[in-house]
Order: structure tokens, then sequence, then C-alpha cells
């Protein structure tokens, strides 16, 4: 874990590349290492969740805007976090129990009944959700319908999933999963209009550094790319980001045009999904790329 100095001085840094989005991302489980939470003790911190969130306040006070993704949460962790987060996120990769024993077994915080659970409370926390499930870890092809169906039962009580991300295994050398192929194009393609069927109106998100075709999956009915990093992608070193502008030229070529959105996507935003102590932030950075887009279009 970073200083709370450290993960400022991390924060101006992206401030000065021109960064929007301050993406936390953790391990599972965090609170359950008694040297973690030793360490956190003597920051001051009662639990994980409370550093985070005074992580995610001090980015707001410099105008990023956070999105937090650090697992399975309960319900109190994410009430604590949720005012400081213009949205929030977690996975549910599965609810396939083969694909569960081969892939988590050693991760117990990743059981599909938690990773629910988590999803149904930040519906009733009304905070604005992405989520999305992880093709290729030992799901039968019915079974990643039936996560999204799971999926799609708790946005129909609460409204509040605003993208699904669909994403391949990517298998990473010295792991258990490194001999596992890595699923072809065809098989996320044939996902996209089951998410349409299910959650109208929901973004479809396919990550664009660990696909091959890209413009052939937003053609098939996708709709966001996520977030392209001035970081590496240090859970996939191996495929790296895209460069906007070579991106922006590729989409070009099928007719297709890039643009920024904000973390928490506009239809929320007008629908006032975004918390009080975050609508400074995101109003300063609206106003940003509103400026931007008059810019661009000055220029052409």
């Amino acid at each position: 874990m970073a200083s709370l100095d450290e993960c400022e001085r991390i924060g101006r840094a992206a401030l000065e590349e021109g960064a929007v989005e301050a993406l936390i991302m953790t391990g599972e489980g965090i609170d359950r290492h008694r040297g973690l939470r030793d360490q956190l003790a003597g920051w001051g911190f009662g639990s994980y969740a409370a550093y985070i969130a005074e992580i995610c306040r001090r980015y707001l006070d410099m105008g990023l805007l956070p999105h937090t993704n650090i697992g399975t949460l309960e319900e109190w962790e994410l009430e604590l976090l949720k005012p400081y987060n213009v949205s929030m996120g977690m996975m549910v990769e599965t609810v396939s129990p083969e694909a569960t024993r081969i892939a988590h077994r050693s991760a117990p915080t990743k059981t599909p009944e938690l990773r629910l659970a988590s999803l149904e409370a930040a519906g009733r926390l009304g905070i604005a959700f992405t989520t999305g499930i992880l093709i290729g870890i030992g799901e039968s092809p019915g079974e990643r319908v039936r996560a999204l169906e799971a999926i799609a039962e708790s946005h129909a009580r609460h409204g509040h999933v605003q993208e699904i991300i669909l994403q391949p295994l990517n298998p990473q050398e010295e792991t258990p999963m490194a001999r596992w192929t890595r699923p072809g194009d065809e098989e996320i393609a044939e996902l996209i209009p089951e998410v349409r069927r299910l959650m109208p109106g929901v973004h479809v998100q396919v990550p664009p550094n660990l696909v091959d075709d890209l413009p052939a999956l937003l053609a098939a009915g996708a709709d966001d790319i996520g977030g392209v990093a001035h970081e590496p992608d240090y859970i996939n070193p191996d495929r790296p980001w895209p460069k906007l502008g070579a991106l922006g030229e590729r989409l070009a070529q099928s007719e297709m045009t890039l643009r920024p959105r904000m973390p928490i996507y506009d239809e929320f935003i007008e629908a006032d999904w975004c918390p009080g102590p975050a609508a400074a932030a995101l109003d300063a950075q609206l106003a940003r790329r509103a400026e931007a887009c008059a810019g661009a279009l000055e220029t052409t």
C-alpha cells in the first residue's frame, strides 16, 4: 500500500498528463491480512475502505474523478466510499461453479454469491456502477449468459448498472492459467446482443488492448472502450494500451470517431446520480470537456 503522500504525488503527476479519472484498483480481501491491517491502523484507518475513501477525497480536491474498483465489498464499505466516487465498479466475472473453482480457488471473496451481493448493495445505495463478466475461465457459453442475466436482475431493481464489460481472459506467464487459450473476438461478439436484449440502454465495453479487431466489435454493437491510461496495464503487461492518436486513426478508417466521456455516463449525470461531494470536481471536468470539444470544432 502506498502512503497518502505517495498517492497524492501519483495523482498530481496524472493531472499534469491530462488525466480525468483516478481508477483505484487492488486485490481482494486486504482487511484479511494482519500485516496490512496493522499498517492501516498505524496510518489511523480502521479499514481499507476508510483509507481508500480518504485517497478519493484528496483526488477530488485536486480535480480528479475517482472510480473505485477494489473487489467484493459489504454495504457499509460501499456507503463509506460512495460520497467520494463519481462511480464505482466490480466485475461479477462468472456465476459458474466450475469456473469459480478453477479461477478463484485462492480468492474466497470472489464467489458468485458475494459478488452479486455487492452488486445488489451498490444498487440499494444508488451508486452508478460498472460491472461485467470474464470470458474463458472455465465457464460454458450458457453460463456466460446466466451471469449477464444475474446482473440484469439486479439492474432491473435499481437501474444502477451503467456499463457491462465483456473481458476475455488474457493468460499470464507464471500463473495457474498460463497455458489456457485466450478467447477469440467471436466469443465476445456473441454476447453483445445478449447484453442489449437483457439490459437495453446499458453501455457495452470491450477493452481495446485485449481484443484483436476492435472496430469489428464496435460495429457489432459495443459502444465503449473504457479508459486508456497513461500508466501501463499492470494486470496485462503483455497487452499495452493503444496510443490514442493511432487508435483514433484506426477507428476513422471504419468511419468511427473517438469522443471523451466521464467515469460516470452523461445519462447518470443528468439523472443526478453523482454524489454531492464529487459534484464540483465533475462540473470542472465537464467544463473542460466542453471547451475541448468546442476547440476541436473550431479547427475542423
